[in-house]
């Protein structure tokens, strides 16, 4: 066989088995919320993570979740209540570290 043959070869096995790896998050009702590493299934390339805001009368209300995504569309989206939920998208392992949260600040 080749030797250019060989290393090609060689060089898809050593790579085709890497998966992405991300911190996954979800809130409960109670504002709970224990990251973890998971690693993505085939076909999610992607580590997203997703920030709501909300006011509620004098409360503001922030509640973020992490996970493994197929497709992801970064940026702001404005709510019909009048919060925002902000998307972020990357794609290296444990990309998506930055604020696992469910907060209230009183203003």
């Amino acid at each position: 066989m080749d030797l250019h043959i060989s290393v090609v070869l060689l060089l898809i096995f050593l790579t085709g088995g890497h998966s992405l790896k991300c911190y996954t998050c979800v809130p409960d009702l109670t504002g709970s919320c224990d990251a973890k590493v998971e690693t993505c299934r085939d076909g999610f390339s992607k580590c997203a993570s997703m920030t709501g805001e909300q006011s509620i009368g004098s409360t503001k209300v922030t509640v973020t979740s992490k996970q493994c995504a197929d497709t992801c569309e970064p940026g702001t989206e404005e709510l019909l209540t009048g919060g925002t939920v902000k998307v972020h998208c990357c794609d290296t392992d444990l990309c998506n570290a930055a604020g696992i949260v469910l907060y209230m600040i009183m203003c």
